[in-house]
């Protein structure tokens, strides 16, 4: 597990002091069902997005997810922060070689960090 320190928590931001030394601060928008990060107050890498498809019940698929530093344990954070907010289920789709319109199929790193999420339970296991 990655070695990553909370160190301020407000309503829609938390700070985050990884493995060396900076503090990288998630920015969740309510708006968008997104998260973002920066680092000094500036946006870093891309976004964790997720989409509510469902009309009854808090479960949200994630359709992005880019940390803009691999392997520092942002991914997991971000998953947290989110469920932490949401109380919401966070699903993903299975690594089938199609392309989504809304972004949701997994390349690079993704299927080991959706997998490597969903034995640690923050994401939704397969039941498809």
């Amino acid at each position: 597990m990655a070695n990553i320190k909370l160190v301020a928590d407000r309503e829609f931001e938390r700070d985050y002091q990884i493995y060396d030394g900076r503090i990288i601060t998630l920015v969740f928008d309510e708006w968008d069902n997104s998260i973002t990060f920066s680092e000094n107050g500036n946006k870093i890498g891309d976004e964790f997005k997720f989409i509510d498809y469902s009309e009854r019940e808090e479960r949200y698929l994630l359709a992005r997810m880019f940390s803009p530093i691999e392997r520092a344990g942002l991914g997991r954070e971000a998953l947290k922060f989110f469920i932490d907010i949401t109380g919401a289920i966070i699903y993903a789709q299975k690594n089938d070689g199609q392309v989504r319109k809304d972004g949701s199929n997994l390349t690079g790193n993704a299927p080991f960090f959706v997998g490597k999420m969903q034995e640690e339970g923050l994401i939704e296991k397969y039941n498809y």
